[in-house]
């Protein structure tokens, strides 16, 4: 039920942000971050679920809850910066659309520096 909504709040938004488009430009853009937002707030529970399943899941894995959080935000970087990005191309601002994403990438490499670190020390134990 919660897909239905988005779909219809966004259809919705687009075609009040197609008329006014062409009367009042300045304020079309306005909809499309509202619309935007307004379906971000309805996707938060079905966000809950998934960082709880996750959790759930890592924890029967026996994966440590470092690694868990860590992969969950990842998974929050990745969808913020994916989201800020299609803003800025709604916008007609590609250039800043790639600098987020540009950024979205740095901070996921800094966010798994340390595993990778960890896993050259486990590889390096390894060797003889």
């Amino acid at each position: 039920m919660s897909a239905m909504r988005i779909v219809l709040i966004c259809v919705a938004g687009a075609v009040l942000s197609a008329v006014l488009k062409a009367q009042r430009p300045e304020l079309s853009m306005g909809v499309v971050i509202a619309t935007a937002l307004a379906a971000l707030f309805l996707s938060l529970d079905g966000l809950k679920q998934a960082v709880s399943t996750i959790a759930d899941l890592a924890q029967g894995a026996g994966v440590s809850s470092e690694s868990a959080q860590l992969i969950i935000r990842a998974t929050g970087v990745t969808l913020l910066a994916e989201f800020g990005a299609q803003l800025c191309r709604d916008a007609g601002e590609s250039a800043l659309a790639g600098r987020i994403e540009l950024g979205g990438r740095v901070v996921l490499l800094g966010m798994a520096a340390p595993l990778l670190a960890g896993l050259t020390s486990q590889l390096a134990g390894l060797l003889p």
